[in-house]
C-alpha cells in the first residue's frame, strides 16, 4: 500500500516552513469563491488550521464559519473548488495559495465558540472588534466548512 502524497510543501525547506508559521500564527485567510457570473469573489475570514491527527507532515484543513446567508454560500455550493490565499508581502513575499473543495460540516458541528482552539485564536481580537466572547461575535456564523488543500503553491 502507498503512502498518499503529502499537500503541504516539504518542512525541510524554507517555504515549508514559512507556510506552516503562517498557517498558524495568521488570523485572516482570503477564501476566493466565483459567482455565478464567473467573476472571482475574495473574502477575508477567521479560519482554524487543524492538522491531520497523527501526521507529522503537518497536512491538514482550514475550518472556516460563514454566515447563514452569506451570498459565498451559494458559490461553493455550486463550485465547490475554492482559493486561499494569505496576504503578500508582511513576512518577506511569503506567498501561498492553496486549492481545494469546500466540505459542509452540518448543523451538528459545534459553533466557532465551542471549538476550544478558534476560541482561544480569536478571543482578543472578539473582544476588541465587537466586545464580546468569540461565541457572541461568531453566533450568526453558524455554517461550518472546512476546506482540505489539495494543492499549495507559492514562493
Amino acid at each position: 500500500m502507498t503512502e498518499a502524497p503529502h499537500v503541504l510543501p516539504d518542512p525541510a525547506t524554507e517555504f515549508g516552513a514559512a507556510t506552516r508559521r503562517r498557517l498558524l500564527e495568521e488570523e485572516i485567510v482570503w477564501l476566493v469563491t466565483v459567482n455565478s457570473a464567473g467573476i472571482p469573489q475574495p473574502n477575508p475570514v477567521w479560519f482554524l488550521w487543524t492538522p491531520d491527527e497523527d501526521d507529522a507532515w503537518g497536512d491538514g484543513s482550514f475550518l472556516i464559519f460563514h454566515k447563514d446567508d452569506a451570498a459565498r454560500l451559494r458559490s461553493m455550493r455550486a463550485r465547490p473548488t475554492v482559493a486561499l490565499h494569505f496576504d503578500g508581502g508582511v513576512h518577506d513575499l511569503e506567498v501561498m495559495v492553496f486549492t481545494g473543495d469546500v466540505e459542509f460540516l452540518g448543523a451538528g458541528h459545534p459553533g466557532a465558540g465551542e471549538v476550544l482552539a478558534f476560541e482561544a485564536k480569536y478571543r482578543a481580537r472578539a473582544a476588541k472588534y465587537f466586545g464580546s466572547s468569540v461565541g457572541e461575535a461568531m453566533a450568526p456564523y453558524s455554517v461550518a466548512t472546512r476546506i482540505r488543500p489539495a494543492k499549495v503553491r507559492g514562493f
